[in-house]
């Protein structure tokens, strides 16, 4: 017992990383579900009527949840990928709160603030021990 408690000591920060990865993961499921059904985006943001700008918007969430998400997951690039998604999730609080509301049953505003505020974590604690990040810069013996 005494070996597990010094080992999870030792390792404290995994709990962190494991995070990391699954916000990865949460944002690359995002990026599929906007790419199935691309009207829900366009209705989200506000122009289904515009379809040159909200096929910019449109593809450039998808985009940064599906390539952002993946360097998340591998913690390539953490910090810069992270700051990619904050404006994507300001605006999604923005929408989902006055769409909503924050006490609606079927309102995903905590879910959307939730990963908000763990893309600012990762924007100031950068990918960890377990990242590429992390291993490219560490110095070689």
């Amino acid at each position: 017992m005494k070996n597990a408690l010094l080992w999870l000591e030792d390792h404290k920060d995994w709990g962190i990383e494991m995070l990391r990865m699954y916000l990865g993961v949460v944002l690359i499921l995002k990026g599929f579900y906007f790419i199935r059904d691309m009207n829900s985006l366009l209705a989200l943001i506000g122009l289904q009527s515009s379809l040159w700008l909200g096929g910019i918007f449109a593809h450039y969430i998808v985009l940064a949840h599906l390539i952002g998400g993946l360097f998340v997951i591998i913690g390539l690039l953490t910090r810069i990928v992270a700051a990619f998604q904050v404006p994507i999730l300001l605006g999604a609080c923005y929408v989902v709160f006055n769409h909503d509301g924050i006490l609606s049953a079927s309102s995903n505003f905590e879910f959307t603030s939730l990963v908000l505020i763990l893309l600012v974590m990762f924007v100031f604690y950068g990918g960890g021990r377990l990242s590429v990040d992390y291993f490219l810069g560490k110095p070689k013996d």
